[in-house]
């Protein structure tokens, strides 16, 4: 398969790769080279993806919307400003490791999955 590059745009014409990464990194407060951890890649190749030096693989703009997806998710659970320390606690439910520690290592669906059963609510 050839390396295709990010070519689908957002209305305003800004990449959607980018702008799940600029999602990412805002609502769960992560560095380039964190996000870059998520997703594999160096926090140098994050910066030219942000800045569009590089197109970003359409391979990894899946990856990078399923992310987006994830964490639209937890927003549901948590309101945003709240995230962010959420995911920097230990939890018992992550196994007494920080649930930033499961999404630094490409497991944020995992997460939010987690999130949802133990806060659902019982009918």
């Amino acid at each position: 398969m050839s390396r295709q590059l990010d070519t689908v745009v957002a209305k305003d014409g800004v990449s959607v790769g980018r702008v799940a990464i600029e999602r990412l990194m805002r609502g769960l407060s992560l560095s380039q080279d964190q996000l870059g951890r998520i997703s594999g890649v160096s926090g140098e190749t994050v910066r030219r993806w942000m800045t569009g030096a590089t197109g970003i693989p359409l391979s990894r703009v899946a990856e990078l919307t399923a992310a987006e997806a994830a964490l639209n998710r937890l927003l549901r659970i948590f309101r945003p400003e709240r995230l962010p320390l959420a995911i920097r606690r230990n939890a018992e439910l992550f196994g007494g490791k920080r649930a930033l520690d499961w999404i630094l290592d490409g497991r944020i669906a995992e997460v939010a999955d987690r999130y949802e059963a133990a806060l659902a609510y019982q009918a």
